[in-house]
């Protein structure tokens, strides 16, 4: 393959400029060169200088003087009349080859011609002609006038392919018989003469003028024949000046096609001269390239274009316009600073075609890879989860072959394609593609979920709300309760070694992180699979395990060991055996804290199912049923329950009320039992908005206490974590210790998690203020329109 690619390039770099070379002569690009040489000659026009004057044969002449041809004494005339201005130079236009039918006049104007510096013009002699000997080629002017004349040149113009005359060389005829211009006679810039060539019938041209224009018809100071032979010509528009004396008028025949001419892009012969002898005067010419530079010119282009495509094929375009444009304006610049014609038509158009040429090969490389790519997917096996699809008749068209592959093996990608998205987004593991860096690039819903819990997701949908962003970073902000082998870590510091453990949201789901490599082995084309497997039931399965293991193993244990330890001392009737009526409140008492442990652990048991029994019910009924239930022991305490309710309030939610009821008198059992003799716990009510639950509301349930209250850290472990509930049972551990006539506890640490779970069902939710010292406030905030979960 690369040395089919170097083959071509070799092929364009050869072929190429030798077909732009020999397409530069054809017709099509000459006339491209010739129409933007005519637009630069505008830019480089110049002003007309004033020491060349006009005198016209114009139609107010011809009006006056009557129609043409006049006589020779009137053109004998003119010349007498011009005589005393002196002009410098005058060229009499006009094609003196033949006798006049009055000698007279003839004879009048040879005389006239001898007072001035007359030059005349040579005619260009017809192939049937007789020769000239003096000048074979062209019909001179009559010997009575050749004699007169100051010089005697051709003036002849060379119009190109295109009929409209750019050049005009300062000597022409044949080969040994070469003649001047007539304009270069006038202004002395007549080029040296070659050594004389063997005489033969070969037509030669030499030393061309390329001209530059002044601009269009009338650039040149103008003045009618009539008035200068009237004498109406002020002497200082004539003295020192060179004159031109000849035809303007349309009829008269006497017209050329010229760039930048103006009016019908015509000009009259007289006033070309005006122009060539004014590039004479200030030595005005446009050089053209040899040959050798003009190949230069128009091949180098290629191969720097070729160059530049090789080493940047992505912009192609772009290289192509702008050597274009730097060809374009290197040929402006050129003629406009130094008269010099540098054809842009064959470098550009060889720029184009190799633009075309370039972009054809690549296209057609790009279409052969991807026809063989087509075949070769097109020819894998089915995937175990791959519909086989529907046999299609082979294309009559070879050329359709191809195409019926692509289209094939682009249905069949496709097919995969959704099959492994709905796949992925369908698994209810959170799943996550990332790059090597640790961006996700795309994930599932159960990803979002997981991860962005509570988030509003993207106009996109769930799978494009975490794109973009870094798992690291993500994955940071989140507790960890089982940490990465540090070890390992440092071993392999990839970011998927170090971030492996389990994580818990600020939802408290707890998850595990494992990823997968997939992909080639470079950098940029290796990605990973995350997954985030939800451990949250099994850690908390494992949790109640071990809290209701620690519960069966110390809390209802330890009242059967002090009995036992109790009854073991009465028998052994020592001194330090407790006297019988002491020896029975003490089994008494174990009993009844055995006994609430038993309860407690059914409160929770029932609180934690989902066998709740939702009904109207009256807040206000609840809390009044919790006071009097607590009364007893508050009673025994000597602390007093206050109530801040509102009898004539009807607040309804719907909630299990015997279950409600239990949560709030295990609240106030708990305040009661921290609070001292004389002490107040308040419960009180109140139903109030819920601003992020438009057109609902929530009733607030206080209940507070001046007791010993708790640390910050204390209180923080309670609402949040099992910790929390442990420091519970710890602190009513120690109040259970001492004597009461009464139940000293529900639950022995269950109480708090029957209030929690109560809570929760109901869809409400806790918050705690408390300091040491000064007592505990709780809030159970419940709403108002609380249904069954």
């Amino acid at each position: 393959m690369r040395t089919r690619l170097v083959i071509e390039r070799l092929l364009m770099a050869l072929l190429l400029p030798i077909a732009m070379l020999g397409l530069a002569q054809r017709p099509i690009v000459t006339q491209i060169d010739a129409s933007i040489h005519d637009r630069m000659l505008r830019l480089a026009s110049h002003t007309a200088t004033p020491d060349i004057m006009i005198i016209a044969i114009d139609e107010r002449s011809l009006g006056e003087l009557g129609r043409w041809p006049w006589s020779r004494e009137t053109h004998a005339r003119l010349l007498e009349r011009l005589a005393p201005h002196a002009p410098r130079a005058v060229l009499l236009d006009l094609f003196l080859t033949e006798p006049s039918i009055n000698p007279r006049d003839d004879e009048r104007l040879a005389q006239a011609m001898g007072k001035l510096p007359v030059y005349l013009p040579l005619l260009h002699a017809p192939p049937l002609a007789s020769m000239s000997k003096n000048w074979p080629g062209f019909l001179p002017p009559l010997a009575v006038f050749a004699e007169r004349a100051r010089g005697v040149g051709h003036a002849g113009l060379t119009p190109d392919s295109d009929g409209v005359a750019r050049t005009l060389y300062l000597r022409e005829g044949y080969a040994g018989h070469l003649q001047p211009y007539v304009g270069a006679l006038m202004t002395g810039r007549v080029p040296p003469q070659d050594p004389p060539a063997a005489s033969s019938g070969t037509w030669v041209r030499e030393d061309p003028l390329r001209l530059l224009f002044a601009g269009p018809r009338g650039s040149y100071r103008t003045v009618s024949y009539v008035s200068a032979l009237r004498g109406e010509v002020p002497d200082a528009l004539l003295q020192g000046k060179l004159l031109l004396i000849g035809a303007t008028a349309p009829g008269l025949g006497d017209q050329t096609l010229a760039p930048h001419a103006g009016v019908r892009g015509v000009l009259s012969g007289v006033e070309v001269h005006a122009n060539a002898i004014d590039n004479l005067l200030h030595a005005r010419n446009i050089s053209v390239l040899p040959p050798l530079a003009y190949a230069a010119w128009t091949v180098v282009p290629i191969w720097i274009a070729l160059w530049l495509l090789i080493r940047m094929a992505h912009h192609a375009l772009p290289v192509a316009f702008s050597l274009a444009a730097t060809c374009l304006l290197l040929s402006i610049a050129a003629m406009l600073a130094r008269h010099w014609w540098l054809p842009p038509a064959a470098p550009i158009s060889g720029l184009a075609i190799l633009y075309l040429l370039w972009s054809w090969r690549r296209l057609e490389s790009q279409f052969a890879f991807l026809r063989e790519r087509a075949q070769v997917l097109d020819m894998l096996p089915a995937g175990a989860f791959e519909m086989l699809p529907a046999l299609a008749p082979a294309a009559a068209d070879s050329a359709q072959q191809p195409k019926q592959a692509l289209d094939r093996a682009i249905a069949r990608v496709q097919r995969m394609q959704k099959l492994m998205d709905e796949a992925m987004h369908t698994v209810p593991v959170a799943m996550l593609i990332c790059d090597e860096d640790g961006r996700i690039g795309s994930s599932n819903a159960a990803a979002f979920r997981l991860l962005r819990a509570g988030a509003p997701p993207s106009r996109d949908g769930e799978a494009a709300a975490l794109r973009g962003v870094s798992l690291p970073r993500l994955l940071a902000t989140l507790a960890t309760t089982v940490q990465a082998d540090a070890a390992m870590a440092a071993e392999h510091p990839h970011w998927t070694v170090r971030l492996r453990g389990e994580y818990q949201t600020t939802e408290a789901h707890v998850f595990q992180f494992e990823a997968a490599p997939f992909g080639a082995a470079a950098r940029d084309e290796r990605g990973w699979v995350v997954a985030l497997p939800e451990l949250t039931a099994e850690r908390e399965a494992q949790r109640q395990r071990d809290e209701w293991r620690r519960f069966l193993s110390h809390d209802l244990r330890s009242p059967q060991i002090t009995i036992l330890s109790l009854l073991s001392m009465h028998d052994a009737e020592t001194d330090a055996a407790p006297a019988p009526a002491d020896l029975l409140r003490a089994i008494r008492r174990e009993a009844e804290c055995t006994l609430a442990l038993a309860e407690g652990f059914m409160d929770y048991t029932e609180a934690g199912s989902n066998d709740y029994r939702f009904a109207e019910t009256h807040v206000g009924t609840v809390l009044l049923d919790a006071r009097d239930q607590v009364w007893p022991y508050a009673r025994t305490h000597g602390v007093r329950v206050e109530t801040g309710l509102d009898e004539t309030d009807e607040t309804t939610i719907r909630a299990d009320g015997a279950l409600l009821t239990r949560a709030i008198v295990n609240l106030l059992n708990n305040a009661i039992r921290h609070s001292s003799q004389g002490g107040c716990v308040s419960l009180r009510m109140e139903a109030m908005p819920d601003l992020q639950s438009p057109g609902g509301g929530v009733v607030r349930i206080t209940v507070s206490d001046e007791g010993s209250g708790m640390t910050p850290s204390q209180l923080q472990a309670l609402l949040t974590t099992p910790r929390g509930q442990r420091l519970a049972m710890h602190k009513e551990d120690q109040a259970a210790a001492a004597p009461a006539p009464m139940p000293a506890a529900r639950g022995m640490g269950l109480g708090f998690s029957v209030v929690r779970a109560v809570v929760q069902q109901h869809g409400g939710h806790i918050e705690a203020q408390s300091a040491p010292g000064v007592g505990t406030t709780f809030w159970l905030s419940l709403p108002l329109r609380c249904g069954a979960p």
